[in-house]
Order: structure tokens, then C-alpha cells, then sequence
């Protein structure tokens, strides 16, 4: 007899919440307020334009070789480049803690996240997070301010284990986590690659969150229109144990 559920696994952005503007808003605006903590004289106007050079150097190592390069070092690249010399370290973390704060502001919870959340907090299972993301307060921030940090029993994040979706290490990390075995627990996400091939790779089941109106095509082992459907599809995977 398979062994019974015992956890649900959730990734974060776009799955249980996004952005109430676009993204390089979000980045725009935070950069904006980093660019006037700097002194006058060696003040960058384009601060964004740093950051977007920087990024497409650093998004091509993250997804090649699927590490997480944290914010931390993100910023003391682009402050040396704006100010031609190592930053203060102190002003490193003045400038995550703005990043934090803009992107955990301008977060939204999708409107069945806490309906589900709350329903599946109900049932024997745990619940947990695993989210690409290059700050682990940035998700914390997040979940705080769509007030649903309080029912996640684990928050796994690649900037807390060094490892993005859908390499195998960090989905190994959540399950250790909560001393669980692969076949005990189901990851949900929208992203065929990152979620569905990652977490299948290791043996969990999944579930794809899809909110394009059309099937899509999946190798998950359930898929779902909307989060209102997940705790269903839960219910049902219960019943195959």
C-alpha cells in the first residue's frame, strides 16, 4: 500500500501569488530609491541600466547550471559597476532591504491562494514553500504582506539552498525538511519545467496550475485551471493511497 500524503508542497510566484505591477516596474521603482542613497557626486542616474546588463549575464548562469546567485551579491555587483569601487557593505544591505520591501509590497495573492491554503491547513498534511527566488526575505516579505506566511509549516527558497527548480537538490532539501520521503508528498506549481519536470525527477507527485483556459499538454499527474481545484485534486490523490 502506497504510504499515505503527509505534505503539499506549493512554489510561490505565479502560483500562489504576483506582481499588482510588472515586474521591471517593481525593479524600476526600487532601483529609484537605491540611486538617491547614494552620494551626490558619485550618484548613477541609470541604475537600471547597470542592472539590466548585469542581469542577462546572471540569468544565463542561473538557468545553464540552475544555481541561485543571492540578492546580496546582485547588489554589490551593481553598486561597484555604478560607483567604479567595492560598496559599503552597509550600503549593500540598505539596498536589499529595499528590493525586499518593494517586491513584498507589490505582491498580491492570487484569490483562491488562502481559500485553498486555508481548506488543505485542515486535513493531517503539512504544507510547505519551494520557490525560485534570489532572497529568502523577499519571500518571507511576500507571504507577510498576502498574510498567508502563517500557514506554511516550511518556507524553501534557491536562495536558502543554492539550487533553483528544477534541479533535484532543492525539492530533496523541502522534503528533509519535514523528514518525508518523496512518495509522502505533492509539489504544485505553474511551470511545466521548473515544477513539474523538477519535482517528478525526484518522484513526487503534481500538480500544474494552468489559468491559460486551455488543457495544456503535461506530464504532471493532475492539472488544474485554478487553485480552487488543488484541494480536490489532493483529496484524490489521498484516495489512491
Amino acid at each position: 500500500m502506497p504510504p499515505r500524503l503527509r505534505a503539499v508542497f506549493f512554489d510561490l510566484g505565479e502560483t500562489l501569488v504576483t506582481q499588482n505591477i510588472e515586474d521591471n516596474m517593481v525593479t524600476k521603482r526600487a532601483l529609484q530609491e537605491i540611486a538617491r542613497m547614494i552620494p551626490r557626486a558619485e550618484r548613477h542616474e541609470n541604475l537600471y541600466a547597470i542592472y539590466k546588463r548585469a542581469y542577462k549575464i546572471n540569468q544565463r548562469l542561473r538557468l545553464k547550471h540552475q544555481v541561485e546567485i543571492p540578492i546580496q551579491t546582485w547588489m554589490t555587483q551593481l553598486l561597484r559597476r555604478a560607483l567604479r569601487r567595492d560598496p559599503d557593505e552597509r550600503l549593500v544591505q540598505r539596498a536589499v532591504v529595499v528590493v525586499a520591501r518593494h517586491r513584498g509590497a507589490n505582491a498580491v495573492a492570487f484569490k483562491d491562494a488562502k481559500p485553498v491554503v486555508e481548506s488543505l491547513t485542515k486535513r493531517d498534511v503539512k504544507l510547505g514553500i519551494i520557490s525560485n527566488i534570489s532572497s529568502h526575505e523577499v519571500a518571507l516579505q511576500i507571504l507577510k504582506h498576502v498574510r498567508l506566511q502563517g500557514y506554511f509549516d516550511k518556507v524553501v527558497t534557491s536562495a536558502l539552498v543554492g539550487v533553483r527548480k528544477p534541479d533535484p537538490g532543492i525539492f530533496r532539501y523541502a522534503l528533509f525538511q519535514l523528514g518525508l520521503n518523496p512518495e509522502q508528498a505533492v509539489h504544485v506549481g505553474d511551470s511545466e519545467q521548473m515544477d513539474v519536470c523538477g519535482a517528478k525527477a525526484i518522484g513526487l507527485k503534481t500538480i500544474l496550475v494552468s489559468r491559460r483556459g486551455s488543457k495544456p499538454a503535461t506530464i504532471a499527474d493532475y492539472s488544474a485551471g485554478r487553485l480552487n481545484d488543488v484541494a480536490d485534486l489532493v483529496q484524490e490523490l489521498e484516495k489512491d493511497r
